[in-house]
């Protein structure tokens, strides 16, 4: 069982950013599928560098990051879940 800790809000913007990396690793050129993994492995504070830097790509990632969500649902997030819990507790 996953355990979910943090606002809607939160659980919220983590859902759209675990789609938005999911996007960017699947459909993405070598250097967004980089980015991806970076993004995957960054902290909070990291993560918001990642994507303040490459807003650009960010964005257009994010449109279908929530075009997969659609389509797939809540498959595969208990993991985006505890990853972020583990994120958000380093940074307390």
């Amino acid at each position: 069982m996953t355990l979910i800790v943090g606002t809607e809000k939160q659980i919220e913007e983590d859902a759209r950013d675990y789609w938005t990396i999911e996007a960017m690793a699947k459909y993405g050129g070598s250097f967004v599928k980089a980015l991806a993994e970076c993004a995957r492995r960054a902290d909070p504070q990291n993560l918001a560098k990642i994507k303040a830097t490459w807003i650009e790509y960010w964005a257009e990632y994010e449109k279908t990051g929530r075009e997969m969500e659609e389509k797939y649902g809540d498959f595969g997030r208990g993991e985006a879940n505890i990853s972020a819990t583990k994120n958000r507790k380093r940074s307390e």
